[in-house]
């Protein structure tokens, strides 16, 4: 019996989502986003869509002109449609060779002879080799980590399975790769998702979704300046600020009233003491 875990956690509830954490579980993959939506292909894909908005604002000035002076970008969204079936109807593929095994047998009067802890390094090191593999095997993709996670079960449809994998990318918030015939777009989120299953068939399942990009803000802490100098003769002495701001925000920069220098005024003896003391003669 297939029941919806509508009070449970994802299974993606351990993996790396919107939400910072001290310690994140990283899938491990190859350097190209897997194909599909997270890795899954639907049996057949029908519709596609790639919507791109701006807000651009209007502003009317005395003359009752509008003008603009702000466009915002809007987050893409992709919208997929297709079908999972049953039975489906493929294009057979060759399978690759299999290389034939060494058909000369291990002599084991021949093998070298291992101490203790040479034996132990060397199972310590098969395990890890076999670990590492299995979990680039199983974790290429979400929805490869979802088949290992959640099998199907016994009497279980094809489409209540595949429908439970959206499922659990919903509900766990799961940030995802979507391939569309325009292109892969990194970091979407499932926004809405519905599935319809026609009269004519209970084998066939239509699934419509929409993905929509995250853009997560991040702070950027910015030095404000460094006060350096010139020394010109005697006492005199040139300040200057090396800012980090560029921009509009290097024009709005305040001078500093309370750091030892306000705008190009001469420092006070106090200030030339410290800066004497701090800063080498130049």
């Amino acid at each position: 019996m297939n029941i919806i875990p509508t009070d449970s956690t994802s299974i993606y509830s351990i993996l790396s989502t919107l939400a910072v954490r001290d310690s994140q579980v990283v899938l491990v993959r190859p350097g190209n986003p897997p194909p599909g939506i997270a890795g899954f292909l639907l049996d057949l894909a029908e519709e596609d869509t790639s919507e791109l908005e701006s807000d651009i604002t209007d502003h009317y000035i005395e003359n009752n002109t509008a003008i603009q002076d702000h466009i915002a970008l809007r987050p893409e969204t992709i919208t997929l449609t297709g079908r999972v079936a049953e039975l489906v109807k493929t294009v057979p593929t060759v399978r690759p060779i299999s290389p034939v095994p060494n058909t000369m047998p291990d002599i084991p009067e021949m093998q070298p002879e291992f101490t203790d802890e040479q034996q132990l390094n060397q199972d310590e090191t098969a395990t890890t080799t076999a670990q590492d593999a299995a979990a680039v095997a199983s974790s290429a993709s979400l929805f490869g980590y979802y088949q290992d996670q959640a099998k199907q079960q016994p009497g279980q449809t094809k489409q209540s399975y595949i429908y439970n994998f959206f499922y659990q990318l919903w509900k766990g918030r799961q940030l995802f790769s979507v391939e569309s015939p325009w292109g892969i777009m990194e970091n979407m989120a499932i926004q809405s998702a519905s599935a319809k299953q026609g009269a004519e068939s209970r084998s066939v399942t239509e699934f419509t979704i929409t993905f929509k990009k995250i853009r997560v803000a991040r702070a950027i802490t910015i030095n404000a300046g460094l006060l350096t100098g010139r020394r010109t003769g005697g006492d005199q002495f040139t300040p200057s600020v090396n800012s980090a701001f560029a921009g509009r925000a290097q024009q709005m920069q305040s001078t500093e009233v309370r750091s030892g220098i306000v705008g190009a005024l001469q420092p006070t003896a106090t200030q030339l003491a410290n800066f004497n003391e701090y800063w080498p003669t130049l």
